[in-house]
């Protein structure tokens, strides 16, 4: 037997990290994107993820799940596993949480040190602002990682920024443009369901509390109504996080009497949010995932920059209708959703910048299998 073949047979299994378990379609969209490249790549290999619900992510995907705080848990299946992704969306930055940061360069470090080989997967970099912390990132990054996908170039700009420059380092798109949405007959239930005429016309907002949301929440009313009353759009809002994103939906129609609104509170599939997704006229969105799931399904969009991840995005897209959220204003806002809703008609275009987008997330699964066809590393 071949050292490479007593390599393969020493180890196996995927570990897969990111943030998940904790009511995010975003985030639950992502891992079933990454899951469905890696049963593609690995066939029936063991797949195991870290979950803050365990249990929910198990029923969820058909994994085997392991609280992403099960330390000695995570270090077993470390120590047998072939390959760890840290992935995707924006781990790697202290902006949310500087804990959350060194956790996550922790796990990287701590399976490359039991054998794994290790890619960081669709991932957004940064913003990273302490010194100390930035060297970190450069030292477990250059030290640990064999491979990073990116799903913009801000972020590639990032890893140059931080003295990143060991890894492979690959150029892609963000996993989620790779998924396809529920049939029309499905969405058409959804809606029934949740009192919306499927025929009907819709304006989609993706709000979330922020620091100066709630000052800025008239402003966004404001055009909600305007959509409305010009254009008969009725606001739908659409919650990409199921546990939060429904108060900030509240702030906003708290200024909408008169005007009708439908919140929709309850967690969704991937498949089903972009079905819905699809049915809007336009989306107004902060969270970077209601502008991903607008971008895939054609639907001109608008937005509300509170996160550099969320600038990165409308960047590589070449999409100018948006502004910062301390910028805000009722006249902007409105010439924006105005200049949104003239490209109705014309969602072939829409979609040309996302196709380009699609085909470079195709680096993600591509950098997938060479790792995997690679074989293991030898363990420690």
């Amino acid at each position: 037997m071949g050292q490479q073949a007593l390599k393969s047979n020493q180890r196996a299994g995927i570990l897969i990290c990111g943030s998940y378990g904790l009511g995010n379609t975003g985030d639950e969209s992502i891992l079933k994107a990454i899951l469905r490249e890696v049963r593609a790549a690995a066939g029936d290999e063991e797949l195991t993820v870290l979950s803050r619900d365990p249990e929910e992510t198990a029923a969820r995907h058909g994994v085997r799940a392991l609280h992403m705080f099960d330390l000695p848990g995570i270090l077993r299946v470390m120590k047998r596993a072939r390959l760890y992704i840290n992935g995707g969306g924006s781990l790697i930055q202290d902006a949310t949480s500087r804990r959350s940061l060194l956790y996550y360069l922790y796990t990287i470090s701590a399976a490359k040190k039991r054998g794994c080989r290790v890619l960081m997967y669709g991932c957004g970099i940064g913003p990273v602002r302490r010194a100390g912390d930035m060297a970190l990132v450069r030292r477990v990054l250059n030290g640990s990682v064999d491979a990073i996908t990116l799903r913009e170039d801000a972020s590639l700009a990032e890893l140059k920024r931080f003295g990143v420059d060991r890894p492979e380092i690959v150029l892609a798109a963000d996993p989620v443009l790779s998924l396809q949405p529920a049939p029309e007959e499905e969405t058409d239930a959804l809606m029934d369901r949740l009192g919306l005429d499927p025929r009907g016309n819709y304006l989609g907002l993706c709000l979330r509390g922020w620091t100066g949301f709630e000052e800025k929440a008239p402003v966004i009313a404001q055009a909600a109504r305007y959509a409305w009353e010009r254009y008969g759009l009725t606001p739908v809002f659409l919650s990409v996080n199921h546990i939060t994103d429904g108060q900030a939906a509240g702030r906003v129609t708290a200024h909408m009497d008169g005007v009708p609104v439908h919140v929709v509170r309850e967690p969704l599939s991937s498949e089903l949010m972009l079905g819905l997704t699809a049915r809007m006229q336009a989306m107004i969105s902060m969270r970077l995932h209601g502008l991903v799931f607008a971008a895939g399904q054609g639907v001109p969009l608008v937005g509300i920059i509170y996160d550099p991840k969320v600038s990165g995005f409308l960047a590589y897209m070449g999409q100018e209708l948006c502004e910062d959220l301390d910028r805000l204003t009722g006249d902007g806002l409105r010439d924006m959703l105005e200049r949104a809703l003239a490209l109705r008609g014309d969602r072939a275009s829409l979609r040309a910048a996302v196709d380009r987008l699609r085909r470079l997330e195709a680096n993600n699964s591509a950098v997938l299998r060479r790792l995997l066809a690679g074989g293991a590393e030898v363990s420690p």
